[in-house]
């Protein structure tokens, strides 16, 4: 760094979320940034150029330039590179590998010897330090061989090199995604940063939750008003989640919900009952069905005419009869004024406290609960936590539907995010007629807080592509 100017190369440079961290640490040092930015998807450089106008923006694949064309030979300070990971991740499973498409370690390594920065910064999944030969039927060894040597390399252009797994959680980020960061340095020793955060270090702040960037302002679109409703798989998942983190009160609902697929929800939405009318209807029913009902505090007596009720709209909630009292003279009760009436046997009550959880879309391997979900409570995402035992029917928690993910809380981290849609929120709300679920997918912008990008960080591109 010369001039108070801080020169810096951006490899793959995606959204310029590393970019944007070494941005505000210049900041923070009252130092220029000047950067040259490199990636070959277009959507992603009209991002980057957005957030950081004044750099010097290439279309380009990092292995098609040549880069004393592209900037002046020892003017770089930094260099920072996110390679292509997809063929070193484990999220591939058996899948064969592309030696070609991981290649990319090699171009930065070409890029560091032809500019030869001050200081390297290369970040990458964790599975990169077991990159080795593929086999014969295509196949990862993955025993190392071929990332020391690529470490070797680093060594004789002269530099320190030094790598470790770091957690974004421990660096003040609402997410435990977990990274290999590379450093390699000129001149001086290769260091790391001491996290700011801990899961259990009472001299640090703990890790920031999932709840800080989730907008509860959207609850989502009930899963019995949806026009096109969820697979059954789905609602599995949902179900398993009721089971594992809610009291055991509302175990006859997840039962109800994990049977339902989107013809039986279609079915149940041509047939929907009168909340004044449940109390005649249920000796009738043995299986669920939906409850229309009005107004969400109070509870009007069966026994009034339902158009004396306000009918703005209404809502629809799931009854399972053996969840209403079964007992002589039962009636629908207020979960927010009156006591829970006394449950017979074959009854129950009982719903109150409505609250939210998170749950990720299925995913495309593994069985169908292969990824635990995450229940609230002190602990982090990461750490599995038992049924919730402070008296609340409905808890939040996180589903995480890749990999082999543990039970977590919304107010620990939010998992890995990654390039596709990952995780719904789902809101359960408790009536005195039964129980209404919403449901819809993270939004980005929610996804980008929860990897650190401020909140007037601007993306290029539709939906999908933000996401990625």
């Amino acid at each position: 760094m010369t001039d108070d100017v801080v020169r810096a190369v951006d490899l793959f440079c995606g959204a310029g979320g590393t970019l944007e961290g070494l941005s505000q640490a210049c900041d923070d040092l009252s130092v220029e940034l000047q950067v040259t930015a490199v990636n070959h998807w277009e959507t992603a450089i009209e991002t980057h150029k957005r957030n950081h106008p004044n750099g010097d923006h290439h279309v380009s694949k990092v292995e098609e330039l040549h880069p004393p064309d592209v900037v002046e030979e020892d003017g770089v300070d930094v260099l920072i590179a996110s390679p292509e990971c997809t063929h070193f991740s484990v999220a591939r499973g058996g899948k064969p590998v592309n030696e070609q498409k991981r290649a990319s370690p090699w171009h930065v390594l070409d890029w560091v010897e032809k500019l030869r920065p001050e200081n390297v910064l290369l970040e990458n999944v964790r599975e990169l330090k077991s990159w080795g030969p593929v086999d014969d039927d295509g196949n990862a060894t993955r025993n190392g061989e071929i990332f020391e040597t690529w470490i070797n390399a680093f060594h004789a252009l002269g530099y320190s090199v030094d790598w470790r797994v770091l957690n974004a959680a421990d660096y003040g980020d609402p997410t435990t995604r977990k990274r290999l960061f590379v450093v390699g340095r000129r001149g001086r020793r290769a260091s790391f940063p001491e996290p700011t955060h801990s899961d259990g270090d009472d001299e640090l702040p703990d890790w920031r939750p999932a709840a800080e960037v989730i907008d509860w302002s959207d609850a989502g679109e009930s899963l019995w008003q949806r026009d096109r409703p969820l697979v059954n798989n789905t609602m599995q998942r949902i179900a398993e989640g009721i089971r594992q983190h809610c009291d055991e009160r509302l175990e006859p609902f997840a039962d109800a919900v994990g049977e339902l697929g989107k013809e039986d929800v279609a079915a149940m939405q041509e047939d929907v009952v009168d909340a004044g009318e449940v109390h005649g209807i249920v000796e009738e029913r043995c299986e669920p069905f939906l409850v229309k009902y009005y107004g969400t505090s109070t509870a009007k007596p069966v026994d009034e005419p339902m158009d004396t009720v306000t009918a703005q709209g209404g809502k629809y909630a799931l009854c399972e009869p053996y969840l209403l009292g079964q007992q002589s003279g039962a009636t629908a009760r207020s979960v927010l004024d009156d006591p829970v009436p006394t449950v017979a046997t074959r009854g129950a009550i009982g719903l109150y406290n409505p609250t939210t959880f998170v749950l990720p879309r299925n995913g495309s391997r593994g069985g169908l609960h292969s990824n635990a979900t995450y229940e609230p409570g002190e602990q982090p995402l990461h750490t599995v936590t038992a049924r919730n035992q402070d008296g609340h029917l409905v808890s939040p928690f996180l589903i995480e539907y890749y990999g082999n993910g543990q039970s977590n809380a919304v107010d620990g981290p939010l998992p890995t995010v990654t390039t596709r849609d990952r995780f719904a929120l789902v809101v359960p709300e408790a009536f005195p007629y039964g129980l209404d679920i919403r449901f819809r997918m993270l939004q980005p912008r929610e996804l980008a807080a929860a990897m650190g990008f401020p909140p007037d960080y601007e993306f290029a591109g539709n939906k999908t592509e933000t996401t990625k």
